[in-house]
């Protein structure tokens, strides 16, 4: 018979701090998921459709677009601006990445090869421009290959930063609620000892 593995969560004391982890753990990754499907599918289908660089101040409305779903994250609780930042950034990287793949099962040929190696290794050709509305900028090879990887560096830090805050105040929580049901079991037992000795 195999040894069990017991940790301290497996504690019936620290059954509701594992909980509070277990929730916190699966709540993260339904946002990781649903912002990377909201860009990989919602967003590059929006951009396959709409030939944004003849539109006045589309991709200033792309890029609020990436950030909108998480919004009221930030709104109901401000601390969470890293979480709303990392996930938008990540939408966007969805679909400057995954835009081409997308494209091609719309039905819309692209030659892959030669869009990976455009968007994701420097170079000095132009790929597009950029309409902001008050401002056309043009966009070179370098500049998307820049962006692509500072953003998945800036998504790294800013997810990390917020998961490893958020933990320490969920575990923090956890316990002060668990010494709080531990001194008020204390102070039930020692009254209920006091009873028993009155009457005695």
């Amino acid at each position: 018979m195999k040894e069990s593995k017991k940790t301290c969560f497996e504690d019936p004391k620290y059954v509701e701090t594992r909980q509070k982890l277990e929730t916190f753990n699966n709540k993260f990754k339904l946002y990781l998921l649903f912002s990377v499907l909201y860009g990989l599918v919602f967003v590059n289908f929006i951009d396959n459709i709409i030939t944004g660089s003849s539109f006045y101040g589309y991709h200033l409305w792309l890029a609020i677009m990436y950030f909108f779903p998480f919004i009221i994250l930030t709104l109901t609780y401000p601390k969470n601006w890293q979480l709303t930042l990392g996930l938008g950034l990540l939408a966007s990287l969805m679909n400057d990445v995954f835009y081409g793949v997308i494209r091609n099962l719309m039905g819309f040929p692209l030659d892959l090869n030669w869009y990976f190696n455009q968007w994701l290794i420097p170079g000095n050709g132009t790929l597009f421009n950029l309409n902001l509305g008050f401002t056309v900028i043009t966009i070179y090879s370098w500049m998307m290959a820049i962006s692509i990887y500072a953003r998945i560096i800036i998504i790294t830090l800013l997810l990390a930063a917020w998961r490893t805050k958020t933990k320490i105040k969920c575990l923090a929580r956890a316990t002060n609620h668990n010494l709080a049901g531990f001194f008020l079991m204390r102070r039930r037992f020692v009254v209920s000892v006091h009873q028993n000795i009155s009457i005695m």
